[in-house]
């Protein structure tokens, strides 16, 4: 099922003739694979010459991102998450996908627009309050990952929630990290 997003979005990131493929996968994504993405990214942007600075706000932003579809897949939908990652003359794409309750898939989407709206100094202040604060289970829940995500990444966070029934959801994100369309309002962090 998650076949139908990846090849959208896998056509609209490389429809730019300098865009290449890094990686991609489609089906469960267990803690074990995140390691493989995280080494076929490192070694495309060593080999591209990338700057500390971006290679290391790619394994940020990669870590959180997959690491998510590992840990909040909906069980009986886990099969139709996916990963990618390419890079082009701006940096790198990256997007992911997954099957969430219905009010999940709303309630990131909200939280994502809010993080949209703050700049680097507020974001730092609020992933430092909810660091110190105790919301935070085994499998996350306090949204630093999101903060993470809105902090290493270059602009704005895009996500999009399609229906697949009453109760569920597909979610996808994307996001960018280095390059030329590093947001100006947020510096390094």
């Amino acid at each position: 099922m998650g076949h139908r997003w990846l090849d959208r979005t896998r056509s609209r990131f490389l429809a730019d003739p300098s865009a290449i493929l890094i990686f991609e996968h489609s089906g469960s994504v267990h803690p074990e694979t995140v390691p493989e993405f995280l080494e076929l990214a490192e070694q495309h942007s060593h080999a591209h010459g990338d700057p500390v600075l971006v290679r290391k706000r790619l394994m940020h932003v990669l870590v959180e991102a997959v690491d998510n579809l590992s840990r909040h897949a909906l069980g009986i939908l886990n099969d139709a998450s996916f990963a990618l990652l390419v890079r082009d003359r701006s940096g790198y794409r990256l997007a992911t996908g997954n099957a969430v309750p219905y009010a999940t898939g709303m309630l990131l989407s909200h939280r994502v627009e809010v993080l949209n709206l703050m700049g680097q100094e507020d974001l730092k202040e609020h992933y430092l309050k909810v660091l110190a604060g105790n919301a935070r289970s085994s499998n996350g829940g306090a949204g630093l990952g999101l903060l993470t995500l809105a902090r290493k990444s270059a602009g704005p966070l895009v996500t999009s929630s399609d229906p697949l029934g009453p109760f569920t959801s597909y979610f996808t994100f994307e996001m960018r990290v280095g390059g030329k369309n590093e947001d100006p309002d947020r510096p390094a962090a």
